[in-house]
């Protein structure tokens, strides 16, 4: 997604750089090292040399900081830029030392918040030490305050930064991220098929891990009274295996797990399903917005979504009439939604067939993109360069 925006503004006439590290997108698959220096289409991208990390404990914080540092220096001793942008990967600690470094030199600085840390990293316990929380959120509270725009996910990721006690002058802009696919033409044709053999097809796409949740829907699973539930969780991550353990004891439903597939192949198996699963534990939805989103609707999938009621996820898959939503932590209330679609089979068609006709407009690449540009406009860039 960060290459489309790059390559819009490229479009629009700016010059861009991109500095970025090696690739490594998945753990444990090996990617092949890309050119330290090379032109990428209307881009020009710089790879920052890192530690081999491996799992070896301490390095991935060194890297962070290391990336940090290079990213600032760069900024400083390097061309002059109009603007620099980054996002909160690696968190915090980046965006603090490039807008500080950008406005060491004259420019304006975009703060792209994927996730709001240190928040989330709280949570996850990355960050749970009161002392490192207190530091790392003071430091983003400074790139906050010092950037020229502060562009979240969502309405509630807005609401976390201004909630930061003195942040609440803050007004952060709200550009969701778009479908990254190129979707498929026959998606639509794939997915107007019922499977006929009256149970409900539910997938899960994407990270398995501490944020998503997923024992709930197993143990709602075995609270159906109606609902014949197949579930397929594709993907990797740190709860895989508790989960595969328990789905053994499942035993009113189909459970299988699949390794991380091509792009492809998973989004032939979200056309085929019934239904997309998205789902959160409690309060996560105040820092991060989950991307399968977009692409389950891409695909014509209605969403399943277990996320708190009122969130602005919530609105838009009801409001649009594009999903249904549980609330998170609550199996019961899960089963109750599940077996209501078993038993009005009427009410899941309607929600396919509006998610076939809408689905892909509710996150449109270009529409999105066009708020980029009219950023980038607006931070009044005047030729020297993205």
């Amino acid at each position: 997604m960060l290459r489309d925006i790059a390559m819009r503004w490229a479009r629009d006439g700016h010059s861009v750089e991109v500095l970025s590290s090696q690739p490594s997108y998945k753990e444990n698959r090996e990617t092949p090292r890309q050119p330290r220096r090379e032109r990428l289409d209307a881009l020009t991208v710089r790879r920052v040399r890192l530690l081999r990390e491996h799992g070896l404990p301490g390095t991935r914080l060194l890297n962070i900081g290391l990336f940090s540092l290079r990213t600032a220096l760069h900024v400083l001793f390097g061309r002059r830029y109009d603007v620099v942008m980054t996002s909160t990967a690696p968190p915090v600690l980046l965006a603090w030392a490039a807008s500080m470094a950008t406005r060491l030199r004259g420019g304006s600085f975009i703060y792209h918040c994927m996730d709001v840390h240190p928040e989330i990293g709280r949570v996850s316990g990355d960050f749970s030490h009161p002392v490192v929380f207190r530091i790392l959120q003071r430091l983003d509270r400074i790139t906050c305050s010092t950037a020229a725009a502060v562009v979240v996910l969502s309405t509630d990721m807005a609401t976390t930064l201004q909630g930061r006690g003195r942040d609440r002058r803050l007004s952060p802009l709200v550009i969701n991220n778009f479908e990254l696919g190129n979707g498929d033409p026959t998606a639509s044709e794939r997915n107007a098929a019922p499977h006929g053999d009256g149970r409900l097809h539910v997938v899960f796409t994407g990270n398995v891990g501490r944020f998503q949740g997923l024992g709930t829907v197993i143990e709602a699973l075995n609270m159906v009274q109606h609902a014949k539930v197949d579930l397929t969780v594709m993907g990797e991550g740190s709860a895989i295996e508790s989960l595969r353990e328990q789905a053994a004891t499942v035993a009113g439903a189909q459970v299988s797990f699949l390794p991380h597939q091509d792009v492809a192949t998973a989004r032939a198996l979200i056309a085929s399903a019934d239904l997309g699963l998205v789902s959160l534990i409690g309060g996560i939805h105040r820092y991060a917005y989950p991307s399968k989103t977009m692409t389950y609707l891409a695909e014509g999938c209605p969403v399943l979504a277990v996320v708190e009621p009122d969130c602005q996820l919530s609105e838009t898959l009801q409001g649009l009439r594009l999903g249904v939503v549980a609330p998170p932590g609550n199996p019961s209330e899960l089963a109750a939604v599940l077996d209501r679609l078993a038993v009005r089979p009427a009410e899941l068609h309607a929600l396919r067939e509006t998610a076939r006709r809408k689905g892909a407009a509710v996150f449109d690449k270009e529409t999105t993109l066009d708020r980029w540009s009219e950023l980038m406009r607006a931070v009044r860039v005047h030729g020297r360069g993205a």
